[in-house]
C-alpha cells in the first residue's frame, strides 16, 4: 500500500459514512441558521462585514474542530485495533502516515467550513470577498492542532465513544470561547483563557480586526491579534503535551 492510495481510503471511508458528515456539517449550518442568518440583528454592520457573517465563522470554526476531533480520535482508537496491527504490515513509515493523516484532517476540516460558507452565501452574511476567503482558509487551519485534542480522548477510553465524547466537549468549548453567542463582557477574562477562544479569534480577525461581540448591549471588546496566537500557541503544547504523556503510559504498559 503506497501514501496515495492509503490516503483515498481513508477519505472514501469520510465521506461514506453520512451520519458523520451530517454532525460535522448539519449542526454548524444549523446553528448559523438559527443564531445568526434568523435573528433580527443578523444585517447589523460588524467589523469588515456584519453580523451574520461574524456568527457565520464561529459557526465554521466549530465545525471544522469538531471534524478534527473525530478524524484523529477515530485514528487513535484504530491504533489499538486490527486495522492498526494491519498498518504496521505496510512499508509506510511513520511520516508518511502522519503526512497522510493531516491531509485527511484539512479535507475532513474543510467540508464543514464550506458548508457553513455556503449557507452564508445565500443568506444574509456580508463581507469583502477577499475577508471571505481569508476567513476561510484561517478558520480550517486552525482546526489541525485540535487533531492532539481528539487523539488525547481516543487514547483515554479507546473506543468508539471516544469520538462522541471529544466532538460533544468541543460544543463546551464553544460556548466558552464565545465563538457561539455572546458572553457577558464579565467572561471574557475567562474566555481568553479557553481552548476555542484563540483559534475562534484568528479566524474572524480578517472580518472583526480583534472585535469580540459581547451580550452587554452597546459594548464591544477589541482584543489585540497576539491574544489569539498565544492562546492558539499555549494550548497546542498543552493537548500534544498530554498525548505524548499519554503514548509514553501506554507503551509503559506494554
Amino acid at each position: 500500500m503506497n501514501l496515495a492510495v492509503y490516503t483515498l481510503i481513508d477519505l472514501r471511508r469520510i465521506f461514506t459514512d453520512g451520519a458523520g458528515l451530517f454532525f460535522t456539517a448539519g449542526l454548524p449550518v444549523l446553528f448559523y441558521l438559527l443564531f445568526g442568518a434568523m435573528q433580527s440583528y443578523g444585517d447589523a454592520p460588524f467589523g469588515e462585514g456584519n453580523v451574520s457573517a461574524y456568527v457565520m465563522v464561529g459557526m465554521a470554526v466549530y465545525g471544522g474542530i469538531t471534524a478534527a476531533c473525530a478524524t484523529v480520535g477515530s485514528t487513535a482508537v484504530e491504533q489499538t485495533t486490527g486495522w492498526g496491527r494491519q498498518l504496521a504490515l505496510t512499508p509506510l513509515s511513520s511520516l508518511a502516515m502522519l503526512s497522510s493523516k493531516t491531509v485527511v484532517i484539512l479535507v475532513r476540516a474543510a467540508f464543514p467550513v464550506a458548508a457553513v460558507n455556503v449557507a452564508g452565501i445565500f443568506t444574509e452574511a456580508d463581507m469583502p470577498a477577499g475577508t471571505w476567503v481569508a476567513c476561510a482558509l484561517v478558520t480550517v487551519l486552525v482546526a489541525l492542532p485540535f487533531g492532539f485534542y481528539g487523539m488525547i480522548f481516543g487514547m483515554l477510553f479507546r473506543s468508539e465513544s471516544a469520538v462522541s465524547i471529544a466532538s460533544t466537549s468541543v460544543v463546551i468549548l464553544a460556548f466558552l470561547g464565545n465563538s457561539f453567542s455572546p458572553l457577558p463582557e464579565f467572561l471574557m477574562g475567562l474566555a481568553r483563557f479557553s481552548p476555542m477562544y484563540g483559534a475562534t479569534s484568528l479566524a474572524r480577525y480578517p472580518l472583526s480586526d480583534g472585535q469580540q461581540a459581547v451580550s452587554d448591549i452597546g459594548v464591544v471588546v477589541t482584543d489585540p491579534l497576539w491574544y489569539a496566537v498565544l492562546n492558539v500557541v499555549v494550548w497546542v503544547v498543552v493537548f500534544a503535551g498530554i498525548c505524548a504523556l499519554l503514548g509514553r503510559r501506554q507503551k509503559g504498559r506494554r
